[in-house]
C-alpha cells in the first residue's frame, strides 16, 4: 500500500487487504467496535462492496477470503488468469 494512498472504508469497517482475480476484488475490512469486526466482501469498482461474510476473527476472514480466491480462480472466464487453476486442471 502507497503511504499518500486514502483509507477505503465501508459500513464503518477500514479496508485493511484486498486482492485482485480478472475483474473482481476480495476485501477484508476491519471495525474493533462491532459484534464481528471483520468482514470479506466482493468489491466492484473500489466501492461497491457486497456478499459480505462477518467473521470473529482475521483468520476466518482470510479463510473466508482464500476459498472466495479459488472458486473465482476455478470460473471458466478466469482459468487464463489463474495459474493455480491451471495447474490443477492439467492433473
Amino acid at each position: 500500500m502507497k503511504m499518500e494512498e486514502e483509507k477505503r472504508s465501508n459500513g464503518g469497517y477500514e479496508i485493511i487487504e484486498s486482492c485482485t482475480i480478472g475483474s473482481t476484488e476480495l476485501v477484508i475490512g476491519h471495525d474493533p467496535k462491532a459484534p464481528n469486526p471483520y468482514v470479506c466482501w466482493y468489491c466492484k469498482g473500489g466501492g461497491n462492496y457486497f456478499w459480505g461474510t462477518y467473521c470473529d476473527t482475521i483468520e476466518a476472514a482470510r479463510e473466508n477470503l482464500s476459498e472466495r480466491y479459488q472458486r473465482e480462480c476455478l470460473m471458466p472466464l478466469q482459468q487464463s488468469l489463474c495459474p493455480e487453476a491451471r495447474e490443477r486442471a492439467a492433473e
